[in-house]
């Protein structure tokens, strides 16, 4: 009976570690069809909802139908009136690490009759490299080295290295939704 439950918890740990290696998800432009409006319509849509959720637009061309965002740190758990996290395994990531996302917004015309908005959330984490400790030693000869440091100089401002975390498919689909609503209306 012991053999029995072993090899059923073996068989259990083997699929659990293969669905950890299942291999990571392609990014997909995510879009949406606007037909019978103007291209004036579709591009104050999508300012607006970017608008609505906080994004500054860093660069708009509106020849090419390219609409990038500034980069927005993501809101925390304790700023529940701010949109730029569309769920809460967002949210809670956001409340965890420093994450800042960049949404890019394309509107192409493929037919004679309809635009075409795709949408990208690009989420990245900030990452501030310091000084690593393996031993006592090292932190001792840190120390003789710099000298104690002041009590200005414990947070120094480093910038930080901003670390590609792949896309946001629920903010995504969310400005899609929120750009779809606005150009039907």
């Amino acid at each position: 009976m012991t053999k029995k439950y072993l090899s059923l918890i073996s068989i259990a740990l083997s699929a659990l570690v293969l669905i950890g290696c299942s291999e990571k998800r392609q990014p997909q432009w995510d879009s949406v069809a606007a037909a019978n409006v103007s291209f004036d319509d579709v591009w104050d849509a999508c300012l607006a909802s970017l608008k609505e959720r906080s994004f500054g637009i860093d660069r708009g061309d509106r020849r090419f139908g390219l609409i990038v965002s500034k980069p927005v740190i993501g809101k925390q758990i304790f700023e529940p009136w701010r949109k730029d996290t569309a769920n809460f395994d967002d949210l809670l990531n956001s409340s965890l690490h420093t994450i800042r996302r960049i949404v890019t917004i394309t509107i192409t015309k493929p037919s004679s009759m309809q635009f075409q908005v795709d949408v990208q959330a690009q989420a990245q984490r900030a990452s501030i490299p310091g000084d690593q400790l393996d031993s006592p030693a090292e932190a001792f000869e840190l120390l003789a080295r710099q000298g104690v440091p002041s009590r200005d100089s414990y947070h120094p401002r480093a910038k930080p290295l901003w670390v590609d975390i792949g896309q946001e498919p629920a903010l995504e689909q969310a400005i899609m939704r929120d750009i779809s609503r606005r150009v039907k209306s």
